[in-house]
């Protein structure tokens, strides 16, 4: 496994304070961005904030929280893209630092990039930066409209 001063994902999430604008949400164990490989927008990365490579290598601390921001995540994209599917695809071969890729299937995304399909889907071109932070700033008020509705324990 590739050390994290080395890793990618590590020195992008070390660059900044606050990750920058395309970060969605972020806590003690997980940040989430929206991805600069497309322009299908509402696709986000889900990055644990330590280095290791798979949920196996994951503390209690970690999955404690992480089915329910996958979830809180899911219905943003959902309100935000009014997509149809989100695909959920974890590779870690280019990157060995654990992410998820949450990809939004809409109704516009040709037959040919559906299902497996959507791996062969165009890296280039990116979508608008613009575009890319007004779905940012909509998934996060999104977010916070799921935090404001959930009742306390």
């Amino acid at each position: 496994m590739m050390s994290d001063r080395h890793c990618l994902i590590c020195a992008r999430q070390r660059s900044g304070p606050d990750g920058g604008p395309a970060v969605v949400c972020q806590d003690d164990h997980w940040l989430a961005r929206h991805s600069a490989e497309t322009d299908i927008l509402g696709y986000l990365l889900l990055e644990s904030r330590r280095h290791f490579l798979d949920l196996s290598q994951a503390t209690e601390a970690e999955l404690a929280g992480y089915g329910t921001l996958l979830s809180r995540l899911m219905r943003a994209m959902r309100a935000v893209t009014g997509c149809q599917r989100i695909y959920t695809v974890t590779l870690g071969e280019a990157v060995p630092h654990y992410h998820v890729h949450l990809i939004p299937r809409t109704e516009s995304l040709p037959g040919a990039y559906r299902g497996r399909g959507i791996l062969s889907y165009p890296l280039a071109p990116a979508a608008d930066a613009g575009l890319v932070e007004e779905t940012c700033l909509r998934l996060r008020r999104a977010l916070r409209r799921q935090a404001s509705t959930l009742s306390p324990p």
